[in-house]
């Protein structure tokens, strides 16, 4: 294997020299071996274009990347397309992906980039290189990672700092804290969907007798939606509306239009038709017929001894598509959610996974009967609400998949997939983390308004009292040149200049919105930097986020759950509210717990929701109707987290201690509504600019 030291070299010919510790093979940075907490961990990473299905070499006399394509043999065996290559003298295995080419972004020449271990309250020194061709500035946010007293690495763009342009390097410095299971991602544009993504496992103990081995390096599962082109592509595709019309197999009409396809509740999930799912850096694409070219024996294996408990990590990196993760053959145990430990939640048959949320499940390795069972994460659309067979591939194959392998023999052996667990009505199965009460008629779900904290966790006194309480609509009411993504009605627009590292020129910007919200009388659509001011509240001081998500009109099902991410702290879960369903757990009303009024006569409101009044004052259209005591009880251990799902035509009760100075985003996870709009900032115990 040709050294690290050649590949610098090619690296460097295109313009700087790397800093040692570039390796393409290592897989995992552990920063934890052989060092202590008091050891500041550096850690360099590369972000470059590769293209899926290809090895590649580096060629000593030119200095630079060479790639030979790869296909699968008959075996399932990855092979290169030019005969006579010695593919174990190559720098860069495959990312094999679901089997399809093209191009990616990498880091360290993998995707997703190496998962990185350290003690909790460690010093990271990250030096990350942008190596991309296409003149793209990239940032990387260290995602469940609060950064107290460091606001100006949590790597958002234009908010925390200017973009890492081509060529150029950027150095992040910050103390490893929570511990648990977070993640890193880029966060400008779209391109943590083609591949700039990676765990960080932050090392913790749970405690309680729960589970025998935790193998972060061989039981982390990051998920992701995949694509068979970049993401951008889909995206402009949609706006245009380049695809919703495919050529049908039937001749009246010639053509049919996609539909979104729905959850159980009516609720929209895909809104560009699917392609594939992968673990890590595998997966398998499904035509129309549902066929494929990548065997089982091609896919990722997770090893287990049996009779052990194992914890495994799973972080939900995908763009949009709710994953709901299951082990054929064995219940989970659900022990954290966002690296927070919970009250275990035990014989549970599928974890939903929305973006950006990560979940830590104990797998007992019990089972007597075979010796390799399948992981699946399969989206959470209905078949039966949905008919997109003509787009791409059938629905019942929008999956990710893996294997669980005992140890115990050598030989794998998977027979034919089939539905991970046997559910009727009587039989019903558990599901955690729904983003609706009744999941169909067949699973009952056991959600964040009845999870709770460790009886151990310190919940502060305070919290079940919050001094300031903030209602925030999250949905398509804004401009509509982005479909509407908005929070209030507002289209968030990112400033030219950070408020962190740039403020005069932020604040001189013209670009920040003068108050919440927008003067609906004289302006229809709305697009600005929309700031939450909280700096007036003491260090210490809670604040209540009520987080809606329903439309003016309250029978109208024309929305989507949506996963709500906070930076630089974690919140508590107080509260979730779902709309009324019917008998079959279809979506009727938007909860009545929350009106929508303009003012003392309840009349209606407009699309937005909040106005500014004849004397300028601004208005709160969204408020509560009835309230109940539950909300200020303190018999509850509120659970904690970072990522938290609003349910469509329902709310979520999310409250937080104000005490990490800064400025830090409130936003959709779902990419393509954050990048057109679903966002808003937060301005905590910061001087100036009083919005």
């Amino acid at each position: 294997m040709l050294t690290t030291s050649i590949l610098l070299a090619s690296i460097a010919s295109i313009g700087y020299c790397i800093a040692p510790g570039y390796d393409p093979q290592e897989k995992v940075i552990n920063c934890t071996e052989g060092r202590s907490v008091e050891n500041t961990c550096e850690i360099t990473l590369v972000v470059e274009y590769l293209t899926s299905m290809t090895y590649y070499n580096i060629t000593t006399e030119l200095k630079q990347l060479r790639g030979y394509r790869a296909a699968f043999d008959s075996n399932g065996n990855l092979v290169t397309l030019l005969p006579g290559v010695d593919t174990t003298k190559l720098a860069v295995e495959p990312i094999q992906t679901d089997g399809t080419y093209r191009t990616i972004i990498t880091i360290n020449a993998q995707m997703p980039g190496p998962t990185i271990i350290t003690h909790e309250n460690q010093t990271l020194q990250v030096t990350v290189y942008n190596e991309l061709r296409s003149e793209e500035g990239i940032t990387v946010h260290w995602h469940g990672i609060h950064q107290v007293g460091t606001t100006e690495n949590d790597g958002v763009a234009f908010i925390s700092q200017l973009p890492i342009e081509p060529l150029h390097h950027f150095i992040y410095t910050f103390k490893a804290s929570p511990s648990g299971t977070h993640w890193y991602h880029a966060h400008s544009g779209f391109q943590r969907i083609d591949g700039l993504y990676g765990a960080i496992i932050v090392k913790d103990t749970i405690p309680g007798n729960i589970y025998d081995e935790d193998l972060p390096d061989q039981h982390t599962l990051i998920l992701m939606d995949w694509y068979g082109q970049p993401f951008l592509s889909e995206y402009l595709n949609y706006d245009f509306l380049q695809f919703w019309f495919k050529e049908s197999q039937v001749n009246d009409p010639p053509y049919v239009m996609y539909n979104a396809t729905m959850a159980t509740d009516l609720s929209f999930i895909e809104i560009v038709p699917f392609w594939s799912a992968i673990i890590n850096d595998k997966g398998r694409h499904f035509d129309e017929n549902g066929d494929t070219n990548i065997t089982p024996q091609s896919l990722n294996y997770f090893n287990v001894t049996r009779g052990s408990r194992y914890r495994f990590r799973l972080i939900g990196a995908q763009e949009s598509s709710p994953f709901r993760f299951s082990v054929e053959g064995h219940k989970l145990t659900v022990i954290a959610s966002d690296g927070s430990p919970i009250k275990p939640i035990e014989n549970v048959n599928y974890v939903i996974i929305n973006g950006g949320e990560r979940f830590d499940v104990v797998i007992h390795a019990n089972n007597t009967e075979q010796n390799d069972f399948w992981i699946w994460a399969q989206t959470i659309e209905d078949i039966d609400l949905s008919n997109n067979e003509v787009f791409f591939n059938p629905i019942t194959y929008h999956r990710a998949e893996a294997i669980l392998h005992y140890t115990d023999v050598e030989t794998m052996n998977i027979s034919s997939i089939n539905e991970t667990w046997d559910c009727d009505a009587i039989s019903k199965c558990t599901a955690v983390n729904c983003p609706y009460t009744v999941y169909g008629t067949i699973y009952n779900c056991t959600n964040f308004e009845v999870i709770e904290g460790l009886e151990n966790d310190t919940v502060p006194e305070e919290i079940y009292y919050p001094n300031r309480t903030i209602f925030l609509n999250w949905g398509f009411q804004g401009e509509a040149s982005t479909f509407g993504s908005a929070v209030d009605g507002v289209t968030f627009r990112f400033p030219a200049y950070p408020p962190v590292t740039h403020f005069n020129d932020f604040e001189n910007s013209g670009a920040i919105c003068t108050r919440r919200g927008c003067d609906t009388t004289t302006i229809n659509q709305c697009a600005c930097t929309q700031v939450i001011n909280i700096s007036d509240l003491l260090e210490g001081s809670v604040v209540e986020m009520v987080l809606t998500n329903r439309d003016a009109i309250p029978n109208l099902h024309l929305g989507v759950a949506h996963p709500v991410h906070f930076h630089g702290h974690y919140f508590y879960v107080a509260d979730i509210g779902y709309p009324t369903y019917d008998s079959n757990g279809l979506f009727v009303r938007s909860n009545e717990n929350i009106e929508c009024v303009v003012n003392a006569d309840n009349s209606s409101c407009t699309t937005r929701f909040v106005t500014i009044g004849d004397d300028d004052d601004f208005i709160q259209e969204i408020r509560w109707k009835n309230i109940t005591d539950d909300l200020y009880s303190t018999g509850k251990i509120y659970p904690r987290k970072d990522t938290v799902t609003v349910p469509y035509g329902g709310y979520t009760v999310i409250r937080f201690v104000v005490d990490n100075p800064g400025w830090w985003l409130l936003h959709c996870h779902a990419t393509h509504h954050h990048v057109s709009g679903m966002t808003v900032l937060i301005k905590e115990l910061q001087s100036g600019l009083n919005i």
